[in-house]
Order: C-alpha cells, then sequence, then structure tokens
C-alpha cells in the first residue's frame, strides 16, 4: 500500500511540475486583422518586400484561384487579377530574380498539377504563359519551397516518380531561370515546412521525416559536398511528447525559426523556436485556448521582423482569422 502511494505521489510531482512548466513557457498570440478572402486551407503565401501575398486553396466547397497581398500599413486587398492556372491547393511559390513563381499542387480532380506561372510584384500582375518546366520538379502536390540570394528550390511532395503513382518524394531542384536538380539527404516526406535564416534554409518536419532537421547552405556546395547537413531534431526529450507533425506552418523572428500549428495524431497546439546559432529547439508559448485554434494546411509569413499565421482548417471548418506571434512577451488575453 505505502509502495503504490509513493507511486501516485511521484506521478502527481511529474503532472503538476509539467503544469508549472509551461506557465513559463515565453510568447503571445495576438490577434490581427482577418484575411480578406474566403476562408481555406491548403493555401500558399509569399512575402516580397513590404507586402505578404496568400492564394489559391480549398475552402471546403471549391478550389481557388484568387489572390490577396497584406502590409502592416494598408492591411489585406485583392490582387485585380486572378492566378492564372488551373486552380488549385496545396502548390508551392519562390521568388527568383525578382519574379515569383506558384505552381505544383492538385486540382478540383484531384489530379497533381506540374506547372508553374510567374508573377510580377512591381505590377502585381501574372505571366498567362506557364514557364518551361524541363528539367524541373514532376506533378506533385504537399511539396516545399523556398529562394535564397535570387535562386528558387523546390523538393519533395507526393505525386508520380518513376511509374509509381501517390508515392512521397525527395528529389530536389533549383531554379535560377532554368531548372537544375540538386542532391537532398533527406528522406522522402510529403507536407514538411522550410523556413530561411542568413542564406540558409532549414527543412522540417513532414510525413514520413517526422522529425529529422537538414540545413541547406548553397554557398558551402563543392565537388565533394552537396551543401546540407542534418541539424538537432525537433524532438522534446524531456516532457515525452510526440511534437514532430506535418502540415505545420514556420515563420523567422530576429534570426530564429518558428515551428506551429500541423497534425500528428491529432492537431499541434504546441509552439517550437529554433536558435541556429545553437542548433537548439526551445519551447515557446502554445496557440492560446479557446482564441487560437488548432489547424492544419495553414500559411504564415514574416514581415518587418514579425511573424503572421492565418487560413488553415479543422474537422471541415475553414479560417480566415489571423494572428502574430511575439516570441518574447508573456502570454496576454487582453489582445485576443
Amino acid at each position: 500500500m505505502k509502495q503504490r502511494l509513493l507511486i501516485v505521489l511521484f506521478a502527481l510531482s511529474l503532472f503538476f511540475t509539467s503544469c508549472g512548466s509551461d506557465n513559463d513557457l515565453v510568447g503571445n498570440w495576438i490577434k490581427s486583422s482577418s484575411f480578406e478572402g474566403r476562408a481555406r486551407s491548403g493555401a500558399v503565401s509569399f512575402v516580397i518586400g513590404d507586402y505578404a501575398y496568400v492564394g489559391t486553396g480549398y475552402d471546403g466547397k471549391d478550389v481557388l484561384k484568387t489572390f490577396y497581398k497584406y502590409s502592416l500599413q494598408d492591411g489585406w486587398s485583392k490582387i485585380q487579377n486572378d492566378f492564372p492556372g488551373v486552380a488549385r491547393r496545396e502548390a508551392v511559390a519562390f521568388e527568383a530574380n525578382g519574379k515569383v513563381y506558384v505552381g505544383l499542387g492538385v486540382d478540383d480532380d484531384d489530379e497533381r498539377l506540374g506547372d508553374f506561372f510567374e508573377f510580377d510584384p512591381t505590377t502585381d500582375t501574372w505571366n498567362s504563359t506557364a514557364i518551361d518546366m524541363t528539367g524541373g520538379p514532376s506533378a506533385r502536390q504537399g511539396a516545399i519551397a523556398f529562394s535564397i540570394n535570387g535562386v528558387g528550390y523546390v523538393g519533395t511532395g507526393y505525386g508520380f516518380q518513376e511509374g509509381e503513382d501517390r508515392t512521397r518524394l525527395k528529389d530536389f531542384y533549383k531554379y535560377d531561370g532554368n531548372w537544375t536538380k540538386i542532391a537532398f539527404d533527406g528522406e522522402k516526406s510529403r507536407n514538411s515546412t522550410a523556413f530561411v535564416i542568413e542564406d540558409k534554409a532549414y527543412v522540417v518536419s513532414g510525413e514520413n521525416s517526422m522529425k529529422y532537421v537538414w540545413e541547406y547552405d548553397p554557398a558551402k556546395v563543392t565537388n565533394t559536398f552537396n551543401g546540407w547537413t542534418r541539424k538537432e531534431d525537433l524532438d522534446d526529450d524531456n516532457r515525452w511528447e510526440d511534437v514532430q507533425r506535418s502540415q505545420a506552418v514556420s515563420f523567422v523572428i530576429n534570426g530564429k525559426g518558428y515551428i506551429a500549428t500541423g497534425v500528428s495524431s491529432g492537431l499541434k497546439r504546441d509552439v517550437w523556436e529554433y536558435n541556429p546559432s545553437r542548433d537548439e529547439w526551445d519551447e515557446k508559448t502554445e496557440l492560446e485556448s479557446p482564441e487560437v485554434q488548432a489547424r492544419q494546411d495553414a500559411v504564415a509569413f514574416t514581415l518587418n521582423n514579425r511573424g503572421f499565421v492565418t487560413t488553415g482548417s479543422t474537422s471541415g471548418f475553414y479560417f480566415d482569422d489571423m494572428w502574430e506571434f511575439n516570441p518574447t512577451m508573456d502570454e496576454d488575453d487582453k489582445d485576443n
């Protein structure tokens, strides 16, 4: 009996210690201007100058082509011309040589797409002709894309490869006006996320690659090194939690990367900060409940060193709310 009592007391002490550590976490979610378009998930986002752009996606009934832009000064406004390709969800976007390229994804008939269209941010207009994909990624959905020094990179996802349908992929490509295939040391994955800090990209999470983190530094590419280095796993060794996920979002504030939302045996509320100088992950304040709904297939972006999360879905409900994350403030419900 005494032994059982000791076990119960020990378990309770672990529980209250865990609860207390949650209260010590830093970070605050602040309600911001709601997305102006239809609530949606599986959208795509990119940032050029002082504007963030969000478009395409799925609203629970239709796959979409509309795009909206957001600035801290002017709020949301609709782009006059819709995306010129087939309406899609789970697309990617990247910047190369001053232009933006949006493509891949899956259409309303569940057919995966392999085309890209060029957007000119100086005029907010699209080139109606798809770019030449020779040497580029095959049709797929749930891929990732990022840009470093005016060069775009696209890889992983879910699609056709060597005669196999609906398979996770690991091939990677760069685009600087032409497509070139590059090596990737990571696993085949779908619905990963990526962020860029000081001209280095970090690829995190995703189905089949739930905790491995890969850094890509194009400045280190040589004849004998492909530029990829495995970094500290996204894993919580202290609290035995499953923190890995797919369909998450990522953004960068003050030289640190942040991972939020997503799904892994349920929707994820916890938030993680990556410090590249120490190669360490630290837990931050989770999505504030009940104001900030847990979600998957959202988008995130950074403007003026401020991180925002918007759109996404859960259990057939689609979101148009937007939230800013401040990693140095204590949680404050008054700004919700």
